[in-house]
């Protein structure tokens, strides 16, 4: 008799696991199928089309980070700060600029935002961005005492900036249809542990609509290292990591891969290898905004993830070298130049039945909420029944 209590009450709990799965596959499928309506799709281009036309300076990026650090620690509020964003605004007389203060209990962040919008602007917008502050801490440092100093930030925090500056002088030049911003955050690498709040910041005061015309969000950091290398992020945006690696190829950062000059490409972008970032493209990324993070976290040759001179005193100009700026620069202007970054499915283009894209995805909407209105009305009634059967088998366990 307890034997086939045993097995009754095992009989009963497999029927309750069953019904938690099924639970869990209804919403996972829910899900899924949700985050499949919105995935973007991206125009397809030829990279090498365009190879020619790159003229991305690297040597003047190279430069740039020397003038950041020459600023001095470039920590919200600081004399530096302010100094950096002031000559960003003076050099960069084509764009139009905003700064968005935001008040914390700590400190005051400022971002700095520049846009470019022609005048043909098809509506759609391409986020470049990199955070312009510098650590406020060498917590990795060999000496202790040296640890509660704020860093240089060569690499990380003056050499992103440095590549969008440089990438900025030329967007003029290459008759875009679309607007570019350049987001510049601060407070990215403050406290303890970075709190990305610049980020934060811009991502929580940004409405639905103004999201919704974002194409792409990039976000570059820490890629001026010599021995540059970075990998596939998450989270992440797959479809806008797919266009990442034919621009790879093409500017030969690929091993095994014939750039399109024919040269082999080296070993400096690896898709196959995935590696978890909390970075600034996080914080758009939770909001529904296609986005990913352009990184190397091995900071000098033969380092491991996140070692090196990664938050020591020893991130300073001597680590970055013009070259790798030059790699990332070219892999945006290149990105921009063959349009890699427009999603497909404008809501200017129209369709066969004279509705704009946009009216017809409203309709697809509306389809795909009955669909799942129906489905979830099934999956309750099954997981009523379910319930009452496993009811049912308990009584009659207890009767025996």
């Amino acid at each position: 008799m307890l034997m086939d209590i045993g097995v009754k009450k095992t009989f009963s709990k497999q029927l309750i696991g069953l019904t938690f799965v099924l639970c869990l596959l209804s919403h996972s499928t829910l899900v899924m199928a949700l985050e499949d309506g919105q995935k973007p799709i991206y125009k397809s281009s030829q990279p090498c089309d365009y190879f020619d036309d790159l003229i991305f300076n690297s040597t003047a990026a190279n430069s740039s980070i020397k003038w950041q650090v020459d600023l001095g620690h470039r920590l919200p509020g600081s004399e530096a700060s302010y100094n950096l964003r002031e000559s960003i605004k003076e050099n960069l007389t084509q764009w139009e600029f905003r700064e968005e203060t935001h008040a914390r209990e700590d400190f005051n962040l400022t971002n700095l935002i520049a846009t470019y919008e022609p005048e043909n602007s098809s509506g759609q917008e391409i986020y470049f961005v990199a955070h312009y502050d510098s650590r406020d801490r060498a917590e990795r440092d060999e000496n202790e005492s040296m640890r509660d100093k704020p860093i240089d930030g060569a690499n990380d925090g003056a050499s992103g900036v440095a590549v969008l500056i440089e990438l900025a002088k030329i967007i003029p030049e290459m008759n875009l249809n679309h607007t570019v911003r350049l987001l510049f955050t601060d407070g990215e690498d403050q406290g303890e542990r970075p709190g990305i709040y610049g980020s934060k910041a811009w991502a929580d005061n940004k409405t639905d609509s103004e999201l919704n015309k974002i194409s792409a969000f990039i976000v570059v950091d820490m890629i001026g290292d010599y021995d540059l290398h970075f990998t596939h992020v998450w989270p992440g945006t797959s479809e806008l990591w797919l266009t990442i690696q034919p621009l790879a190829i093409a500017t030969g950062l690929v091993d095994g891969e014939l750039d399109c000059n024919g040269n082999p490409g080296e070993d400096i972008f690896d898709i196959e290898t995935s590696n978890g970032v909390i970075d600034d493209h996080v914080a758009a990324y939770e909001r529904g905004v296609p986005a990913i993070d352009l990184i190397d976290i091995r900071s000098g040759e033969g380092a491991e993830n996140w070692g090196g001179y990664w938050h020591t005193h020893n991130d300073t100009v001597d680590k970055v070298s013009a070259q790798s700026l030059g790699r990332i620069g070219e892999l945006l202007e290149l990105g921009l130049r063959s349009s890699s970054w427009i999603i497909e499915n404008d809501s200017s283009q129209q369709n066969n039945s004279g509705d704009t894209i946009e009216e017809e995805i409203d309709k697809e909407d509306k389809i795909d909420v009955e669909t799942f209105t129906i489905i979830g009305l099934i999956s309750i009634v099954i997981i009523f029944a379910l319930f009452t059967l496993i009811l049912i088998l308990d009584y009659r366990v207890k009767k025996v």
